[in-house]
């Protein structure tokens, strides 16, 4: 009675509200007798239907944040991971989260409680929901940016690209383009050990508004002769961002002048990107 007046009858109306939220129908699915065989004393032993509402109702709230931030591409995304359109809750047995968690397996999305901890820590199995889809993606081996990765790019570069090309076209005295060069630079940096693809668009946007300061304080605004030494030997007018296995000068980062552009060239190992 417990599981059927706390669970099943509320099941519809989650169901329905992930639908909803995703442009999708979903189903919801959890095999009771296997959660319950984990279940020790305490909330899982006396009210195992009120927790598995409570794992499904938090995470319909994180998905309500997760597409909150990263909108039709996060909702793209988690559609094309979850190729079963189906949501479960399950006891992870191979012991891959400590009290809980999530993840994306053989194309559901999985509500994760630890062995021992079946009832802890509810509300943050689904907090870092991004993750999981994130590593869904790369395990397609698909190119391009994650959704992290493009979320964050779209609140900082595509916002500041345009005032940043204005300053750089008054610094020195002509036109100025600038190139983020994401893709190639995120697929050098995807694979390098604490790279954060929530923080990708921050750092890029980052090299390009230090490199301003930095021709402001050599007074390039001011000087003629700096300018057109500039813009001689970066005739195509366009700055260009390269993370590279190895720098020619310098340990951190290094700017050159190659191919008619200019060039903010970074060490992946120790970049900002990271």
């Amino acid at each position: 009675m417990q599981v059927r007046d706390s669970w099943e009858s509320e099941k519809p109306s989650l169901a329905d509200k992930t639908s909803k939220l995703l442009g999708e129908t979903y189903t919801l699915e959890v095999d009771i007798n296997q959660v319950y065989a984990y279940a020790e004393d305490g909330y899982a032993k006396t009210s195992p239907g009120a927790m598995i509402h409570s794992y499904f109702e938090s995470f319909v709230y994180h998905l309500g944040r997760y597409l909150e931030t990263y909108g039709d591409d996060g909702k793209k995304s988690f559609n094309e991971c979850v190729s079963t359109r189906k949501i479960t809750f399950e006891v992870d047995d191979a012991k891959t989260v400590h009290y809980c968690g999530c993840d994306i397996k053989e194309g559901r999305f999985r509500i994760l409680a630890g062995e021992t901890y079946l009832g802890t820590n509810i509300n943050d199995a689904c907090y870092y929901m991004v993750k999981a889809v994130e590593a869904a993606e790369a395990a397609t081996g698909g190119g391009g940016l994650s959704v992290g990765a493009k979320g964050n790019v779209k609140e900082t570069v595509d916002k500041e690209f345009p005032d940043l090309e204005k300053q750089f076209s008054e610094i020195l005295g002509t036109k100025i383009t600038l190139d983020a060069n994401l893709e190639a630079n995120y697929a050098k940096l995807k694979t390098v050990d604490g790279f954060n693809d929530a923080s990708f668009g921050a750092a890029t946007a980052s090299y390009f508004s230090g490199f301003a300061s930095n021709l402001t304080y050599l007074k390039f605004k001011d000087d003629d002769m700096m300018q057109e030494g500039f813009q001689e030997a970066c005739d195509k007018s366009i700055i260009k961002l390269e993370v590279v296995d190895a720098l020619k000068h310098g340990s951190y980062n290094d700017v050159i002048f190659e191919d008619g552009m200019c060039k903010l060239q970074v060490w992946p190992v120790k970049s900002r990107l990271i």
